[in-house]
């Protein structure tokens, strides 16, 4: 896992989840004890404790979760930072 990676990939808010969920762009759920992703795929379901994926629920504050967070879309779309 690079720091590129963790800076422009994960995804934390709902705002991020919600719109991975609405484009059907699958998420990685990278257990950092175990150093290896755990689950890769669309989200089925999430709240504010967890985000189910292929059936599977993962605590988001157990988890570091990639996907495409929200902003970058807006920075592409606008070209500048919002």
């Amino acid at each position: 896992m690079t720091i590129t990676k963790l800076k422009n990939k994960t995804v934390v808010t709902d705002d991020d989840l919600g719109y991975n969920q609405r484009i059907g762009m699958p998420i990685e759920v990278f257990c950092l004890e175990k150093k290896q992703t755990v689950a890769f795929g669309k989200i089925q379901s999430f709240n504010y404790y967890e985000v189910c994926i292929n059936g599977e629920s993962y605590c988001r504050d157990q988890y570091v979760l990639f996907g495409f967070p929200a902003r970058i879309d807006k920075i592409i779309k606008t070209g500048t930072d919002v």
